[in-house]
């Protein structure tokens, strides 16, 4: 089985993870031991800080300068996590934050958002005006969405996936979370896994075999697979292998 990552901070001089090009490479090489060869770069996008012109100019020059050093057995694609404000829509193109040439984009708010009416507004513009399909990251960090099943269902209703992180699922994680995120992934309300990792010691990569051993003994092998072929999907569309 092939395994992916959508959502990390791997991309070396970036944003908030991995500082230079050496921790990059020991992040990747962690999760090619765990047979993860598919990696997303999704460095932070603030949106009220830059336009996405800025943005995509900023993280290119910084992807052109790490290629060299690239594992040729490691297949990456380049991406975004976009911190969605009002800001986003000032511009006419989002096409270079989404996940290579897909129309998938992560899509993240505050914490303590309770996606609200003009939280969901958003999601539908992103969906209506710009064909895209939202992504939420990490569900385990939005209260709203842990205590209420009915905005995830909501979401769901509206074709918005649903991804998770890692660290949530290892004998250190909270046992009541991991209960709540392992019922959400069996029944089929969670569609992604992602370490989102920064470093070695922040969201480490290491947890990823400790997440799919975590699933598969609860969920079974079929939760694993479907979860891996959402991942392929994305990852498939952003390569421009499917249309």
């Amino acid at each position: 089985m092939q395994f992916y990552d959508v959502h990390s901070h791997i991309l070396p001089n970036f944003d908030d993870g991995a500082e230079n090009v050496k921790e990059t490479l020991e992040l990747l090489n962690c999760l090619r031991k765990q047979n993860v060869n598919n990696i997303c770069f999704t460095p932070h996008f603030y949106t009220n800080e830059m336009s996405a012109e800025d943005f995509v100019e900023k993280r290119n020059i910084a992807y052109k300068e790490f290629l060299p050093h690239k594992p040729s057995n490691v297949n990456i694609v380049l991406g975004s996590e976009v911190y969605v404000t009002r800001f986003l829509f000032s511009n006419e193109d989002l096409s270079g934050v989404t996940y290579g040439k897909s129309n998938y984009i992560l899509t993240e708010f505050g914490y303590s958002s309770s996606f609200s009416e003009k939280t969901m507004s958003y999601l539908y513009k992103l969906i209506e005006d710009y064909n895209m399909i939202p992504i939420i990251p990490h569900i385990e960090r939005y209260s709203t969405l842990m205590s209420d099943l009915g905005v995830i269902i909501e979401l769901k209703a509206m074709g918005i996936l649903i991804q998770t992180n890692v660290n949530n699922y290892t004998k250190k994680a909270s046992f009541l979370k991991r209960r709540k995120l392992i019922k959400l992934i069996d029944t089929e309300m969670i569609d992604l896994l992602g370490t989102d990792a920064h470093s070695m010691n922040h969201n480490s990569p290491e947890n990823y075999t400790p997440a799919i051993e975590c699933i598969r003994k609860y969920c079974g092998d079929q939760a694993v697979e479907r979860m891996m072929r959402n991942a392929k999907k994305i990852f498939d569309k952003a390569m421009g292998m499917v249309e």
